[in-house]
Order: C-alpha cells, then sequence, then structure tokens
C-alpha cells in the first residue's frame, strides 16, 4: 500500500473481529468504529459469532457484518483468507489468539479493551491502548503501540416522553430520586456491591433501576430480593433514555478500561459517581466528586445519600462534562492512521 498525500491513509479494507456477540462495550466500540471508517472511504467488516447476536444491534445499516460460525477459530481463518484484509483489528484475547499461529496472516494489532494479555497478544504488530494505566504492562512489547481514549459513540438522543417511559418502568415518581447502573450483570461490574450499598438506605423516595442482562443476574435479582425499590429492567436498546432518566448513574465496578456507558452519559449529562479504579481517574480528570473508594459499599451508599439530599425539586437535575478529549471524529481518524505503522511494520519483519 502506497503512503496517501497529506498522511491520510489510502482506501483499505479492515476486518474488525470479536469472539462474542453479546453486548459489551468492546463490540459496540467494533462496530462504531468500524462506521466511522466507511464514512472516511474504507471497507471495513466486523466478524463476530451470530449469537447471541444482541450486539448486532449497534451495526449501521452499512457497515458489513459476517457471522463466524463452528468451530469459531476455523470459520473465522477461512473468513479472513477469504476475505484478504489490509489489517485485522482483534477486540477481545480469544480473538487474537486465533491469529497467534495463523501462516501468512494479514497485519493485525489489538485494541485493549481490558488488559494487556502477552501469551495472546505479544505476537501482534501492533496494540492500541485506551487509556494511561495500560502502559505499565506494554513494557515488553515489541510492536508498535499507540494511545487513543474510546470516544462517545454516535447513539440517538433520548426524547422527553422515552426519558419519562424510562422513569414510570423504574417507579420513580418526579420527586423520588433514581439511581441507574447500564452494563453487564458479572462480578467485574460490581453490582452487587452497588445493591448492597443501596439496600443500607431507608429513605422510600430512592430507586435503583438496574439495565442489563449476564452471567450473574439470577444472583444480582437473589441479592435485590426483598426490596421493592429495585427494578431488574433486562436488556436495553435505548441506554440514553435511561441516562437521561437517571438523577444518578452508578457504575460500581471493579475493572473498567475506559467505559463506553460513562461516556455516553456524560454526553448526555447524567450525574455519575463511579469507582477510582483504572481508566475512571483519567476520564473524571479533575472531578474528583465524582470517584468513590472500590469494593466499598459504604462509599457508594454515602455517594448516593449525599446526592439525593441535594434534590429539592422533580426536576431532574444535569452535570456538564470536559468532552473535548473524547470526539469522536478525532479517535476514529487516530486509530485507522494507526495501521499504517502496523502495516509498516508488518513489512519490515519480513
Amino acid at each position: 500500500m502506497a503512503d496517501a498525500p497529506f498522511g491520510k491513509s489510502l482506501e483499505m479494507r479492515i476486518l474488525h473481529v470479536t469472539s462474542t456477540s453479546t453486548v459489551s462495550g468492546a463490540n459496540r466500540y467494533a462496530f462504531d468504529l468500524a462506521a466511522g471508517q466507511k464514512d472516511l472511504g474504507h471497507e471495513p467488516v466486523v466478524a463476530m459469532p451470530a449469537k447471541p447476536g444482541t450486539a448486532f444491534d449497534f451495526a449501521r445499516e452499512d457497515v458489513r457484518r459476517v457471522a463466524i460460525g463452528n468451530p469459531r477459530a476455523f470459520s473465522f481463518l477461512n473468513i479472513m483468507y477469504g476475505l484478504k484484509p489490509d489489517v485485522v483489528h482483534c477486540h477481545d484475547g480469544t480473538a487474537a489468539r486465533w491469529l497467534r499461529f495463523a501462516p501468512l496472516r494479514p497485519p493485525a494489532l489489538v485494541t485493549l479493551h481490558i488488559r494487556y494479555k502477552p501469551a495472546t497478544m505479544s505476537h501482534f504488530e501492533g496494540v492500541h491502548m485506551l487509556a494511561d494505566w495500560q502502559r505499565e504492562a506494554l513494557s515488553g512489547f515489541n510492536g508498535k503501540v499507540a494511545k487513543v481514549n474510546n470516544w462517545v459513540p454516535n447513539v440517538a438522543a433520548s426524547t422527553p416522553d422515552a426519558i419519562g417511559a424510562a422513569r414510570e418502568e423504574a417507579g420513580a415518581h418526579a420527586d423520588d430520586f433514581l439511581v441507574v447502573f447500564v452494563g453487564r450483570l458479572e462480578n467485574v461490574k460490581g453490582v452487587d456491591l452497588l445493591i448492597d450499598g443501596f439496600r443500607t438506605l431507608p429513605d422510600p423516595k430512592l430507586r435503583l433501576a438496574i439495565v442489563g442482562v449476564g452471567l450473574d443476574e439470577a444472583a444480582m435479582k437473589a441479592r435485590g430480593d426483598g426490596d421493592p425499590r429495585i427494578r431488574f429492567i433486562g436488556y436495553s436498546s435505548t441506554p440514553t433514555a435511561w441516562y437521561g432518566a437517571a438523577d444518578l448513574l452508578a457504575m460500581p465496578s471493579r475493572r473498567e478500561p475506559f467505559a463506553l456507558v460513562a461516556l455516553e452519559a456524560m454526553a448526555c449529562g447524567a450525574p455519575i459517581v463511579a469507582t477510582c479504579i483504572d481508566g475512571f481517574p483519567e476520564m473524571f480528570r479533575g472531578r474528583d466528586d465524582c470517584l468513590v473508594q472500590p469494593e466499598s459499599p459504604s462509599a457508594l451508599s454515602d455517594a448516593i445519600s449525599l446526592r439525593a439530599a441535594r434534590k429539592t425539586s422533580p426536576v431532574i437535575v444535569r452535570d456538564a462534562y470536559d468532552m473535548t478529549r473524547f470526539e469522536r471524529t478525532a479517535g476514529v481518524a487516530a486509530v485507522t492512521r494507526f495501521y499504517d505503522d502496523v502495516i509498516a511494520a508488518r513489512r519490515g519483519a519480513r
């Protein structure tokens, strides 16, 4: 591939791959990045298993999708060799493992949606890190490294009717204080900590809506059982309605590289409380009021109580954040430019 004028890459066929089609930040990011690259004149393709398939809700219609069959590694390699992409962009460790021993593979990189795993990622030409906290683990990586923060995805703004419907589904009246969690119901997201902290607060005007599904859904429902103020909403394809409905969005994560949910909620002006872990301190730089101690139900209950005490009217109070660091067009362009370095590194290794 020759150099393009003005530092812009020539048209590329880009194969994004992920090993699961469950709803996750990584899968939503893959589709949004692909859509942005389509707008830049490239040919992105997103490959993922067909089932369970809910991640396909986030695919833009003009972005090509390819379903990975069984056995998955073999199916993906057949897809890759058939498409002949200029670059392969992996979005999880399992997908990265599929490429480890692939002969004559294209140049490849991986995005650290969680953390660097040398056993499955050290063979790549490039690593795309999302946040500063990931840099230390890359000290032994010999390939190219680029840091580009996650950005606010292209999501449809919510309407007053949708926001009202969300509060009604949560059982929250105008003068109630609604705490919202949006994400996977899995241990890493800390939903158990939020439920435990919330249940220590006796205020009958408090409500908690837990929006999402996951492996620990039954355990979380059992944990919240007996408190009528807590409602499990299930999967929602319109999370912006919940950001708009929230008096406070809680993110009690145990691990969180650079959360798309937080970026979306920030763009919607939702007040947020998040654990001081991984990417959150970078996201909320200069906003210590948004951060609480991790692994602490009491820290979460204190934050909820403090914010609830400030609600003096039925109005859902909004917050304001500096979003200039998380601009989508610049982020998509930066990641796409990094492919040139990855491709050049592959050529140099031959």
